[in-house]
């Protein structure tokens, strides 16, 4: 029926007969997800919360260049972040203004 989690950075802080408390230490995306607590009474009684955990984006990276532009080649620069929940907002600014053009998600 449930299965016990074994995790470290999970602790129990709290335990009388009428509260149980639970803390995770260093909570990371894949902490989220639903959470029941079980009173194992005739019949069971259970309640469940959802945590939803927000991702803190790291700082973004630009890559494609390794050398100087010649005038009239193709250059493509990629801007990439990671662990950003719900997603980043990605925008390109050249000397301060924002790029318009068309945008391709991958």
């Amino acid at each position: 029926m449930f299965a016990a989690l074994r995790d470290n950075r999970i602790e129990l802080v709290r335990a009388t007969s009428q509260e149980l408390t639970i803390r995770i230490n260093d909570v990371s995306l894949s902490d989220e997800g639903l959470y029941t607590c079980s009173l194992f009474t005739m019949p069971v009684k259970t309640t469940k919360a959802y945590l939803t955990v927000l991702g803190v984006p790291r700082r973004p990276e630009i890559t494609g260049f390794t050398r100087p532009a010649l005038e009239g080649e193709l250059v493509t620069l990629t801007c990439t972040t990671w662990g950003s929940k719900p997603a980043a907002n990605i925008r390109w600014f050249r000397n301060d203004q924002e790029v318009q053009g068309t945008t391709l998600f991958k």
